[in-house]
Order: C-alpha cells, then sequence, then structure tokens
C-alpha cells in the first residue's frame, strides 16, 4: 500500500493539482461511486486508507489519465499476449 500512496501523491503532484481541485474534479464524473473527497485522497496518499475503493480509485485513474492497472502499480501489458 505505501507504493499505491507515493504513486497518488506523484501523479497529483505531476499533474499539478491540489487534493481540492481533484476533489471538485471527481465531482464531475458520472459512475455511482466516482466523487473522492479531500479527506480521502490524503488517506490514501498517507497510507492511512488501507481498503481503498475499486470505484474511488477508477476516478483518480480517470483525473490523472492514466489507466487503473497503471495507478495501482501493475506490471506493464504486453499487446495481447500473456506473457
Amino acid at each position: 500500500m505505501k507504493n499505491l500512496s507515493k504513486r497518488l501523491f506523484g501523479l497529483r503532484k505531476t499533474a499539478g493539482l491540489s487534493m481540492v481541485e481533484v476533489s471538485t474534479r471527481s465531482r464531475k464524473l458520472r459512475h455511482e461511486h466516482a466523487h473522492v473527497t479531500q479527506g480521502y485522497i490524503s488517506r490514501l496518499e498517507s497510507g492511512r486508507e488501507r481498503n481503498p475503493s475499486l470505484g474511488k480509485l477508477v476516478s483518480l485513474a480517470h483525473i490523472y489519465g492514466v489507466s487503473l492497472n497503471d495507478l495501482v502499480g501493475g506490471y506493464p501489458q504486453k499487446g495481447g499476449n500473456n506473457g
């Protein structure tokens, strides 16, 4: 979870966004669990949130312009094969 918190912090800073701006952008997304509060972002980035919601992670990935796989530090996909 430590890597996720660092990744989220780095993506937000690279995007030049404050926690308030990320929260505001999340309100404009159109899926049910899209809204991410400033407090939730803070807990994610500090590592205090240990069981993040998939819906919130999808929102953050969208806001930061990365895939969910990249957001959570998964292995890059290579074409359509399994290796």
